[in-house]
């Protein structure tokens, strides 16, 4: 099986561009490149590993990169041409493109004369960037042009320039290869066993240079899959990322205020809790969460399982800010009051925190559970403050985002786009993911990422573009490419986090969705 690399499915996963987490192609550039290549064997999937790399990226004939003459010579959208006829035998696997280090030191072998160690040092040469180096092998490589004949002076030179400049940064052959058979099989199982795959990566994620921007990356492409990503919850309160009835729940320790020994302990609350009342978490009131549960959490904790809509899942449905708002509230009781409640919760089942602070409400002496009079003016405040909120408890869903990306890294309930008005947009971010082709297409989308590149050569030179990534509901986005002629006219509102209807038109071979109307929502 190990040597068996023809699963279709695997295949398919690389040319539609799922690539996130899969060995040396979860950038977006291997996304891209992956699908604009579209590997089916792991000799093709080693090249497109190698040409993404700065040699063959930034070598630039006939004004596109090498890279680009790979992909277009495989799909057959350009002939195969040779440098040199000498060199069709050593770069006829790579459709006339130096791809490999090997391949630079079997040149200077046949064109130049070079042995194994010479060879050898022209790569190192290439490699190290070093003028007087290269200056001394271009010398021993034209001579050793000249004494084997093959080629002229003039082919010689431009040979060698060709091989210095497409040879910068590049991989040798054995590396690739062996990095496409890791590549292959991470994919084989993300295509095969997509839950695992994503709960893996995630667990991953955290050792990431930026690991909230890892997690809102997977949690995206995770729709892709049909997967459904929850945030933790009374109903699944597993310390990590785990599976559950076919969804992806994060863990307890995976909120921001709930990291290592204090999500341990909100854990071990919830048992110690379902211990001492004798049934399950879930079968708890609001009440009881709020008399039996908050007094075993610290209040950062607590607050942050608020925010993130942990207590969601009662049948007395609790909104996140009356969560907050009531457990503000509950802060005020002195522990005498609070003791009070739970002596006399068993008896009293009370339905709601407003009936718990009427009964508490009154003295001692008056059959209540305050002991002056002072303290049951301030309770009764509390019971207006119950009755009258100086604010709206709804959650509202600019909030819930907001909340789910300050604890979680990124919103998992909702995305930002939901908050807006979309009824303009005709397509969604999946469907151009997934192949969608002609004009007039409209996304409704957040702006997730934007990055500008000032064009070097050409009529646009010194002129600058965008490329974006976006969101919707349905998945990101990072094939969207603004041309400086339509970015001058709507950089304003082109900014990370700003929701605007993208209008444009997918017709190339890359699937890249090019902008021509920009809007905002």
């Amino acid at each position: 099986m190990l040597n068996d690399y023809s699963d279709k499915q695997t295949w398919q996963l690389f040319s539609e561009g799922k690539t996130k987490g899969v060995f040396q192609l979860e950038s977006n550039l291997g996304k891209s490149w992956s699908k604009k290549l579209s590997p089916n064997n792991i000799e093709e999937l080693s090249a497109l590993i190698a040409i993404i790399r700065p040699g063959c990226l930034k070598a630039y004939v006939d004004g596109k990169s090498m890279s680009q003459h790979f992909i277009d010579r495989k799909h057959g959208r350009e002939d195969v041409t040779y440098l040199h006829e000498s060199l069709e035998e050593i770069l006829a696997p790579t459709y006339g493109v130096l791809v490999y280090q090997e391949q630079s030191m079997r040149i200077a072998q046949k064109v130049a004369g070079f042995n194994l160690q010479e060879a050898d040092e022209l790569r190192k040469a290439i490699g190290k960037k070093k003028a007087d180096l290269m200056a001394k092998v271009k010398k021993k490589f034209i001579a050793g042009a000249k004494k084997v004949g093959l080629v002229n002076k003039e082919e010689a030179e431009e040979i060698f320039g060709w091989i210095q400049a497409s040879s910068r940064y590049a991989f040798n052959k054995s590396h690739s290869i062996s990095y496409a058979v890791c590549s292959y099989w991470s994919a084989y199982q993300k295509a095969h066993n997509p839950q695992e795959f994503f709960l893996s990566y995630l667990f991953y994620a955290s050792e990431k240079q930026d690991p909230h921007q890892e997690v809102y990356e997977l949690v995206s492409e995770a729709k892709l899959f049909d997967i459904k990503v929850r945030t933790p919850s009374l109903k699944n309160f597993k310390s990590k990322f785990n599976v559950k009835n076919n969804k992806l729940y994060f863990g307890i320790k995976d909120i921001k205020s709930l990291t290592g020994k204090t999500g341990d302990k909100v854990a071990d609350a919830i048992l110690e809790c379902e211990k001492e009342r004798s049934k399950k978490i879930t079968d708890f009131t609001w009440v009881e969460i709020l008399f039996f549960l908050a007094p075993k959490i610290n209040s950062t904790a607590f607050k942050a399982l608020a925010s993130i809509g942990f207590f969601r899942d009662f049948n007395t449905k609790v909104t996140r800010n009356q969560a907050l708002y009531e457990y503000d509230i509950y802060k005020v009781l002195t522990k005498a009051e609070q003791k009070w409640i739970i002596e006399n919760y068993e008896t009293k089942k009370w339905n709601s925190f407003i009936e718990v602070l009427r009964s508490v409400a009154p003295t001692k002496k008056e059959g209540g559970g305050t002991s002056k009079a002072q303290r049951k003016q301030i309770i009764e405040n509390e019971i207006q403050l119950l009755l009258d909120p100086p604010y709206d408890l709804s959650d509202d869903p600019q909030w819930i985002i907001d909340q789910e990306t300050r604890f979680l890294g990124c919103p998992i309930s909702l995305t930002k786009i939901e908050t807006s008005n979309t009824s303009d947009a005709n397509t969604t971010c999946k469907d151009i993911f997934n192949g969608k082709k002609g004009k007039n297409l409209c996304v409704a989308a957040n702006v997730t990422r934007s990055s500008d590149y000032t064009i070097t050569k050409g009529d646009s030179k010194g002129k600058t573009m965008s490329f974006l990534t976006i969101e919707d509901e349905s998945c990101l986005l990072d094939s969207v490419v603004v041309f400086p002629k339509t970015r001058e006219k709507y950089k304003y509102i082109l900014y990370e986090g700003n929701n605007l209807v993208f209008c444009g038109s997918v017709t190339g071979d890359d699937n890249s969705f090019i902008i021509d109307k920009i809007y905002e929502i």
